[in-house]
């Protein structure tokens, strides 16, 4: 998408665009969890809360309606959430020295 805007600003310029999964990617926190625990070899325990609180969101899904509009289509999600789990344990792994150093 980055490319895509860079080499054609002007279809881009001032404009705010929603950038997302949208339903076809959306997920639930107990299946993102559920990916956590498989990737990290975690065990995440979770206990559910029946109540519903303030601040609780009960769907997200990102509406990228007029970002297609704005691009015809050009961009679209290309990894499964399970991927992006993935690749960001492993960048977490590979740059955990690093990190610890700026966390800390």
């Amino acid at each position: 998408l980055i490319d895509h805007q860079m080499h054609n600003i002007e279809v881009y310029n001032n404009q705010t665009l929603n950038v997302g999964g949208g339903l076809n990617s959306s997920f639930s926190l107990l299946e993102l969890s559920s990916y956590c625990e498989e990737i990290t070899g975690n065990k995440i325990n979770i206990k559910p809360i029946q109540e519903t609180r303030t601040a609780d969101v009960r769907i997200y899904v990102s509406d990228c309606s007029k970002l297609n509009q704005v691009n015809n289509g050009a961009w679209y999600p290309k990894k499964s959430v399970k991927d992006l789990v993935s690749d960001t344990f492993n960048w977490l792994k590979a740059n955990e020295l690093n990190l610890k150093k700026i966390l800390n």
